[in-house]
């Protein structure tokens, strides 16, 4: 009788130490979708969640009064839960600090390193900050055995690009992280994108706005259940009905990200990914519509490169530019920004060149003779001016193939090997200041590799006032 007693006890204090385990953060915090009222986060928890998991919010860090209980995302992942949460009602370009809680329990924040802000209104000049990654998860040794990566001792490449630009933004605040495609490999699993994505960028992914875009390595549909974009056009744009390419505005930037990559892989019967003629179409719309002072389209094929590929024979890149191009000229885009080619290559303002490298023709197809770095490119913010072409693949790591080129492409200097481009490790700034664009491309060590102003000249766009959605 006493045995028996004695085991009931023992019994009685085992099973609340069982079930009362706290959560655990399986995934930091990221901010998606920012508007000047408003902002999402996104994180995620292991499985032990009984109940809900909470934002806390406000203007100081010990001072969190407001709350706001996260919603559940369908669940694609064994042994975690994901958990969204948007923020409404926020005041305009206004730091909010935010904690994060499971269970009553608090996972993270509450501190200066967890905050973010909201976006200025649109249409306002604004200065404006920008971090873009292209093939940033091209991590070496490049191997489909992930363990190969993560036992590296040496860090990697994309660890040595981010310490290179942090070195080089010495903290100033930023808008947004663009991404340029390829961002985990080799396929772009969940598990892939936890080592190579959000565990690299952890520290600016929780109070800056991500901006995705998909390239050829994100081939497994966990890209789809890891991020939340514009395609409802809550951030201004137009709607575009898929999470895959979408629009925005922020102040007085109008951001356009595009993916093609789908249309030249294999046929899809995924209704997530529309028909390459529809996101034309959609893509001819959104252009016609906006009226804001800078146009920035952002997708992971360049149109113009000789490194890794070739634009005058490889087939899917001609294509692009055949389709493309005509919609840059026409509606006047500043700036297209890819990635594919891990190297960086920076165009002169372009405007009508659709054919090879060899039919390229400064006199007839460059409208502005600057390079950008002495002297600024000059272009009004109406169709015609041109458009600056840049790929920046690098921010995994580069190797080069070939000699760089292209003649569209601005030359180096000769103690950068007098190529029309650089095959080394680095990421893209850009910076939008009124009427004013600047653009550094920095190495690991936080040096300038490449640095360029363009300025516009003339009649000032009239930016839009969003339509209610």
């Amino acid at each position: 009788m006493n045995r028996f007693q004695c085991s009931a006890i023992v019994c009685f204090f085992v099973i609340p130490a069982l079930t009362a385990q706290s959560a655990e953060l399986r995934r930091a915090p990221y901010l998606q979708v920012p508007t000047s009222t408003s902002m999402t986060i996104r994180w995620r928890t292991d499985d032990s969640v009984r109940y809900t998991s909470v934002v806390r919010f406000g203007k100081s860090p010990d001072k969190l009064e407001s709350a706001l209980e996260a919603r559940e995302l369908p669940r694609h992942f064994p042994g975690v839960r994901d958990w969204q949460a948007t923020i409404d009602k926020l005041e305009p370009d206004t730091k909010y600090y935010y904690a994060l809680e499971a269970d009553r329990a608090t996972l993270c924040g509450a501190d200066e390193q967890h905050w973010f802000r909201t976006a200025p209104p649109i249409g306002k000049a604004h200065k404006l900050r920008f971090w873009l990654l292209g093939d940033s998860g091209s991590n070496r040794p490049r191997s489909d055995d992930l363990k190969t990566v993560l036992a590296a001792k040496a860090p990697m490449d994309p660890i040595l690009v981010r310490n290179g630009f942090r070195k080089f933004n010495k903290g100033q605040p930023l808008d947004g992280i663009i991404l340029l495609g390829d961002n985990s490999y080799p396929t772009g699993t969940d598990e892939q994108y936890q080592a190579s994505f959000f565990n690299v960028y952890a520290d600016e992914l929780r109070h800056t706005p991500l901006w995705p875009c998909t390239g050829n390595h994100d081939l497994d549909d966990a890209y789809k259940y890891l991020f939340t974009t514009n395609a409802r056009a809550k951030a201004g744009g137009t709607p575009s009905g898929s999470m895959f390419y979408y629009s925005a505005d922020i102040a007085n930037l109008h951001l356009v990200v595009l993916d093609p990559w789908k249309r030249w892989l294999e046929e899809t019967t995924d209704e997530a990914h529309l028909p390459w003629k529809k996101q034309l179409a959609w893509f001819e719309k959104d252009l016609g519509a906006t009226g804001q002072e800078w146009i920035v389209v952002v997708q992971h094929f360049p149109v113009y490169c000789q490194g890794d590929y070739n634009s005058d024979t490889n087939g899917p890149l001609k294509q692009l530019r055949a389709r493309l191009v005509p919609m840059f000229d026409r509606h006047g885009v500043d700036l297209a920004v890819s990635g594919h080619d891990h190297t960086y290559q920076r165009s002169y303002l372009l405007h009508g060149h659709l054919g090879t490298s060899k039919t390229f023709d400064p006199k007839k197809h460059v409208k502005h003779s600057s390079d950008g770095r002495s002297v600024p490119m000059v272009k009004p913010a109406a169709p015609g001016g041109g458009t600056m072409y840049i790929v920046s693949g690098t921010g995994g790591g580069s190797r080069k193939k070939r000699e760089l080129t292209h003649p569209a492409m601005i030359p180096f200097p000769a103690a950068q090997g007098k190529n029309r481009g650089l095959a080394i490790p680095s990421s893209l700034v850009l910076e939008f200041d009124d009427r004013t664009l600047r653009g550094w491309q920095v190495d690991v060590n936080g040096d300038v590799l490449d640095q360029f102003t363009m300025v516009h000249q003339g009649e000032r766009r009239k930016a839009r006032t969003p339509s209610k959605k």
